[in-house]
């Protein structure tokens, strides 16, 4: 996985979720956090969610769903394949 994260905001990690065709329950669940734990970062639109130790592995689990997050040039998602 990425020594740093590419997860830069609330609205990008929405847009992953929703591409990987999750629901804030299924990546709570995937993730071991309640959902509204989800909820909570999907509606700090433009800041980076709390607890950064997880970040690594919001990247791990969207990827295993397909889904790749980028920061640069801005901040997105896309199909991993």
């Amino acid at each position: 996985m990425h020594a740093s994260s590419n997860l830069i905001n609330g609205r990008q990690l929405r847009a992953a979720r929703v591409l990987a065709g999750l629901t804030q329950r299924g990546l709570g669940e995937a993730m071991g956090v309640d959902e509204r734990q989800i909820r909570f970062w999907e509606r700090r639109a433009f800041s980076k969610p709390s607890r950064a130790r997880l970040h690594p592995h919001i990247e791990r689990v969207l990827f295993e769903h397909g889904v790749i997050l980028f920061a640069d040039p801005t901040p997105g998602a896309r199909l991993a394949k």
